[in-house]
């Protein structure tokens, strides 16, 4: 069944306050998808700046004792 208001509703003040909500809806989401896209940005910038301060070399373990499982002297 469809909804008298959208298609074709008579009454011209509720025809606009949906179409105000709607937009209301739309705009609501639009700004937090572009919140969400801004704190992205700003951690990739924060990686990208802070990537100097990695040691990215792999570490050396020393070896271990066959039987004992301890690092050899």
């Amino acid at each position: 069944m469809a909804c008298p208001v959208c298609f074709g509703g008579e009454d011209e003040v509720v025809r606009e306050s949906l179409n105000v909500g709607i937009f209301v809806l739309l705009g609501v989401t639009a700004v937090v998808l572009g919140v969400l896209a801004r704190f992205i940005v700003v951690l990739a910038r924060r990686s990208r700046a802070s990537a100097h301060l990695v040691d990215h070399a792999p570490a050396r373990r020393a070896p271990l004792d066959a039987v004992e499982g301890t690092p050899v002297p």
